[in-house]
């Protein structure tokens, strides 16, 4: 497949060089130097009311106001908190609300006045809201807006100087990129990823990067590719120490994830055995607050257990998917559903998936 606008866009940051310096104050900086929030029109949207609201809010904050500690602590936990219910509920449960977020508050901030200490500060905490919404537009299926965000998070990334977040949208590229089919243009967007990583980067992210290159190479049947990939995570995670300096975006990469994407690999190059294995795995290590993952993983586990010849706990486990699909604002959530009832296809006459899509179907 060609490489998308936006990812052939990411691929020429070749390893993410420092942005420009961060503004000392905005009204004399000009603005080319000024990398400037611009929420997509789609993701736009307001009613009269709330255009009230905004207008009387950026009269109290007037272009080139001091931008406080207080502001930015404020933008990462507003982070936090959608992330929490990303990850619990789907990236259509509140995603309006994180982009009226974003137009309301955090442009206001960008333009206003700060040094540069703190100017980077502002754009990395820019960054990772401007990634989030782009994570949750992909988990939506509005890919070409999602990846409109993840360019606009890469060059906040850049103005912050922190070429680690810059790897890290560049991941959540790549993991776009496999869901879409394009499993080539995963693994280069995972290796620019790499590359714009130090040598000297915590264990976890070093195996957050290769177990990205592996889910491009295991959608792609590449499965030496996708075998060394999945070691060099194995061991960058077993180099990992408690007490280690692991940055916020990166320490949800644990036994659970890297067993979930073991799973994904394994299930993609059609190992059912060792599929199952993995997926088992994560769902006992995986806690209740990543819901989505979880059911994902319990897909996974479905279509291994189908694979193996076992229709009855395959229909089961996919059964209570579907369940929780249902409770979920989620495209992928019921794209993995979907992805399982085609496999059943050759088994449709069978009384355990009459009986599975009879339930299936009362969930929805």
């Amino acid at each position: 497949p060609q490489v998308s606008p936006a990812a052939a866009h990411a691929l020429g940051v070749r390893g993410l060089p420092a942005g420009p310096p961060a503004p000392r104050g905005a009204p004399s900086v000009p603005g080319q130097l000024r990398p400037v929030l611009r929420v997509p029109e789609q993701g736009r949207g307001r009613s009269a009311a709330e255009a009230a609201v905004v207008h009387r809010d950026r009269t109290e904050r007037g272009p080139g106001q001091r931008v406080t500690a207080g502001d930015i602590a404020a933008l990462h936990s507003v982070a936090d908190l959608f992330r929490k219910l990303d990850n619990a509920y789907g990236g259509g449960h509140a995603r309006q609300a994180l982009i009226r977020y974003l137009e309301h508050e955090l442009e206001p901030l960008l333009r206003g006045s700060y040094s540069e200490q703190t100017g980077r500060r502002i754009f990395a905490a820019a960054a990772d809201l401007t990634r989030l919404a782009g994570w949750t537009a992909y988990d939506i299926a509005a890919h070409g807006l999602a990846q409109r965000y993840f360019v606009q998070a890469l060059r906040l990334a850049q103005a912050a100087g922190d070429r680690g977040y810059g790897s890290y949208v560049l991941v959540s590229m790549s993991r776009q990129a496999v869901y879409l089919g394009h499993g080539r243009e995963a693994v280069q967007l995972a290796r620019v990823a790499q590359q714009g990583t130090a040598a000297s980067a915590p264990p976890a992210v070093q195996a957050l990067l290769h177990a990205a290159e592996a889910r491009g190479h295991g959608l792609l049947g590449e499965v030496r590719a996708c075998t060394a990939s999945l070691a060099r995570a194995e061991r960058a995670l077993e180099a990992s120490r408690p007490g280690d300096e692991v940055p916020h975006w990166a320490r949800f990469f644990d036994e659970a994830q890297l067993a979930d994407e073991c799973g994904h690999c394994h299930r993609d190059l059609q190992q059912h055995r060792a599929a199952a294995r993995h997926a088992e795995r994560s769902l006992q290590l995986r806690g209740p607050a990543y819901a989505r993952s979880r059911l994902f993983c319990r897909v996974v586990l479905a279509t291994a257990r189908l694979g193996l010849g076992e229709l009855e706990q395959a229909c089961a486990l996919a059964s209570e998917a579907a369940q929780q699909a249902a409770e979920m604002r989620s495209v992928r959530a019921h794209e993995y559903i979907h992805d399982f009832e085609r496999r059943l296809e050759p088994y449709r006459d069978a009384a355990v998936v009459r009986s599975y899509r009879e339930r299936a179907a009362a969930a929805r």
